[in-house]
């Protein structure tokens, strides 16, 4: 199904409250499918694939996409609490929503969400985008970057199939808006109750985000994964959709 060009996945009782999925870059919904199977029953669950991702159409901003995944949100939810819950990209664009519309979401999810960069890591990072990109049309090196993630063995052709038809423009505007976010100015203000996470074995500028989102706003509470890196919700679905119900019905915190 589609509204407003984003394409999305969407199960569950629409009468119960809806758990708003943004996956990260260069997959799409299909990231979402076992938290899709675990909380359909018990909540209304809707997972997007962003502009240029996946089955969405348009070209892809962080802003831009903020913006039509609030219109979605709203219109889904018709009016029932909204979680939101971003891995990466995904969760960039959370901060976004929230930033934009304080009011929309009764809670949020942000795993993973690179703030604030310095130039020498955008620079850097796109120069290595460019260098590796040849190199994702070779399945093995497709299974070597999916087995970073955690992408399990039975969603690998999905994202083998998505990573050859990614445009080489495409990923370089893509990891541009990524390698270039800036906490907006009004986060500080928002007061949707927030988790922001990070794997315990993701990279120093990723912690470093963790850090100043959580300073910056007093409703941020964080965690840290142990034992994984970047993707906890593939590595252990069981224990994110733990964590992430957990958060969503207030019962540990």
């Amino acid at each position: 199904m589609s509204t407003s060009v984003l394409a999305f996945q969407e199960v569950g009782d629409p009468l119960q409250p809806l758990l708003f999925f943004i996956h990260g870059g260069g997959v799409s919904s299909w990231m979402w499918e076992k938290q899709l199977t675990a909380f359909s029953s018990t909540y209304h669950c809707l997972a997007v694939d962003l502009p240029e991702h996946g089955k969405s159409k348009g070209q892809f901003s962080i802003g831009q996409s903020a913006l039509k995944c609030l219109q979605l949100a709203k219109e889904k939810a018709e009016g029932k609490p909204i979680h939101l819950i971003g891995f990466s990209l995904g969760a960039q664009v959370v901060i976004d929503m929230i930033s934009k519309d304080p009011n929309v979401a009764e809670t949020a999810m942000i795993n993973s969400a690179l703030v604030n960069t310095t130039s020498f890591v955008r620079t850097g990072g796109l120069l290595a985008l460019q260098a590796s990109y040849p190199l994702a049309k070779y399945r093995t090196f497709a299974k070597a970057q999916a087995n970073v993630l955690y992408i399990p063995e039975e969603q690998f052709d999905r994202y083998y199939e998505e990573s050859k038809q990614l445009k080489r423009d495409t990923l370089v505007r893509v990891m541009r808006e990524n390698l270039s976010y800036q906490l907006p100015s009004s986060f500080s203000s928002v007061k949707t109750k927030m988790l922001v996470t990070v794997g315990e074995k993701e990279n120093r500028m990723m912690k470093r985000s963790l850090t100043e989102i959580k300073y910056t706003n007093e409703y941020c509470q964080d965690q840290v994964f142990t034992g994984v890196g970047h993707g906890y919700s593939l590595a252990d679905p069981h224990g994110f959709n733990t964590v992430l119900l957990n958060w969503v019905t207030g019962e540990r915190w």
